[in-house]
């Protein structure tokens, strides 16, 4: 029994072996958007007691468009807001560097509306 079990295992092994035997083109891909000019980057704030205000920065040619905070409790609770253009808030101003920041990243023009600072304005 074991010798027969063998026998076909070892005839599916060589069967599978050479139908494989043809070489696969390797696959290639299409872009799935194509990458807008507008980016967004992001400055972190901290905030007493163990809170943070994060904003999101939306520009087009290195010109603001539009401004996201986002103030977020120790307790995760948070509040956002709009506002045209470039935009610190007195506390962050007072603080001096954000404690990180990311760099630029294009945003892919499929997802331009989904961003709601964009959206406001209606940025193409």
């Amino acid at each position: 029994m074991k010798r027969l079990l063998a026998a076909i295992l070892g005839q599916l092994v060589v069967q599978t072996t050479f139908a494989q035997a043809e070489p696969q083109q390797p696959k290639t891909y299409a872009p799935r958007s194509v990458a807008s000019d507008v980016y967004i980057r992001t400055e972190n704030y901290p905030r007493p007691p163990y809170s943070g205000a994060t904003y999101y920065i939306y520009e087009r040619n290195a010109q603001v468009i539009c401004t996201k905070l986002e103030e977020c409790s120790k307790y995760g609770q948070c509040s956002v807001r709009y506002v045209n253009g470039a935009y610190k808030d007195d506390q962050d101003v007072q603080t001096g560097e954000p404690y990180a920041k990311t760099a630029p990243t294009a945003i892919p023009r499929a997802s331009l509306k989904r961003h709601a600072c964009l959206a406001r304005r209606r940025v193409d």
